[in-house]
C-alpha cells in the first residue's frame, strides 16, 4: 500500500461524473484513500497544445452518444445537461476553498456538484446552486464561501493543479493515476479495480529505441 489514489477530473466533464460513483468504493474497497483533484481541462489542454475533448463535430457526436451509453453500462442514472458544455472555475475554486479546511467535507461537495449537473441537470456555473450545494458540507455562510472561492488561496490552489496536471500530462478528465501510473477515462475503472487488488502487474515502461 503507498500514497493515496489521485482522481483527475473536470466539474464539466460526464465521464468524471460517472467515474466518480464508483470510483470511492473502488478505492476504499482495498483500504486506500482517494484524493480528488479538480482541474479546468480547457487549462491544461492548452498547456499541452492539444485541442478540446469536442472540438471536431465527428467526435462531438460519438461523444455525446457514448456518455448515454456508459452510463447504462454502468448502471448510472444520467441526464444529459440541457447547456453543455459549460466551462467555469467557480466549481473547483470552490472545491479548493472547501479543501483548505476540510479534505473530505471538499470531496463530498464534488461529488454532489457532479450529481447535480449530470443527474439533476443543475447548471453548475450559478452561485446560488453551487453555494447551496456547498453549504451543506460547510457552515461558514454563503458571503464567506463565495469569498473562500474568489479569494487568492482557492485561485492559487486551482492553477497549481493545472499546472501540475499539465506537467505530469494529464491530458483528460477524469484521470485516475496509482502509485505513479495513470489510467484515463471511466471505461479504465476495471483496470484501476484490477490494479489496486494486485491482479494488474505495475506498468514496465518500454525500452527507448
Amino acid at each position: 500500500m503507498s500514497g493515496p489514489v489521485e482522481f483527475w477530473f473536470d466539474f464539466g466533464s460526464p465521464y468524471a461524473y460517472l467515474a466518480a460513483e464508483k470510483l470511492p468504493a473502488i478505492v476504499a474497497a482495498q483500504g486506500r484513500t482517494l484524493r480528488w483533484r479538480p482541474v479546468l481541462l480547457f487549462a491544461v489542454l492548452r498547456k499541452l497544445d492539444l485541442p478540446p475533448p469536442m472540438g471536431h463535430p465527428a467526435k462531438r457526436d460519438y461523444l455525446l452518444m457514448d456518455f448515454d451509453r456508459s452510463a447504462r453500462h454502468l448502471g448510472v442514472p444520467y441526464r444529459h445537461p440541457t447547456r453543455f458544455p459549460v466551462v467555469s472555475p467557480w466549481p473547483a475554486r470552490l472545491f479548493h476553498a472547501l479543501a483548505a479546511r476540510d479534505e473530505a467535507a471538499a470531496a463530498a461537495f464534488a461529488r454532489d456538484a457532479l450529481r447535480a449537473a449530470f443527474r439533476d441537470d443543475q447548471p453548475l456555473d450559478e452561485w446560488p446552486a453551487l453555494l447551496a450545494l456547498a453549504a451543506r458540507h460547510d457552515d461558514r455562510g454563503a458571503d464567506a464561501l463565495l469569498a473562500a472561492a474568489d479569494g487568492a488561496a482557492a485561485r492559487a490552489a486551482l492553477a497549481a493543479a493545472i499546472d501540475e496536471a499539465a506537467a505530469r500530462g494529464l491530458f483528460g478528465s477524469p484521470f485516475v493515476v496509482i502509485d505513479g501510473e495513470g489510467f484515463f477515462g471511466a471505461d479504465r475503472l476495471p483496470q484501476v479495480e484490477a490494479r489496486l487488488a494486485g491482479t494488474l502487474a505495475p506498468h514496465t515502461p518500454l525500452p527507448l529505441p
